[in-house]
């Protein structure tokens, strides 16, 4: 019974960031972008907090971008707690770690 509901959140996490998704791509040109940009704020956490695989793809996306996780970190710390939650919990800062431990192993 237990497993089921985790599914079901999982899975209604999952198709409202994946709407608020493009709701957002749908809004961005229209006159005020910023708006556009709410609903992609919200729909990342969303999909986030869905799925272990997004949040680690997302994980590497801010890894790969660094030098744009300081934007990231801001917007993150205006969101709503229960979406700055994931939000932090997708920080790369796990994988930079994890990436000069394999540096000194192999140096």
């Amino acid at each position: 019974m237990v497993q089921r509901l985790k599914h079901l959140k999982s899975t209604i996490l999952m198709i409202g960031g994946v709407v608020c998704l493009l709701i957002g791509v749908a809004f961005l040109p229209l006159p005020p972008p910023f708006f556009g940009m709410v609903f992609i704020a919200a729909g990342i956490p969303m999909l986030a907090a869905g799925s272990k695989r997004t949040r680690r793809f997302i994980q590497l996306m801010r890894w790969r971008h660094y030098r744009h996780n300081q934007k990231v970190e801001y917007l993150v710390s205006r969101l709503p707690s229960f979406l700055r939650k994931q939000g932090h919990r997708t920080r790369p800062d796990v994988l930079v770690r994890l990436r000069g431990k394999n540096n000194a192993k192999q140096g």
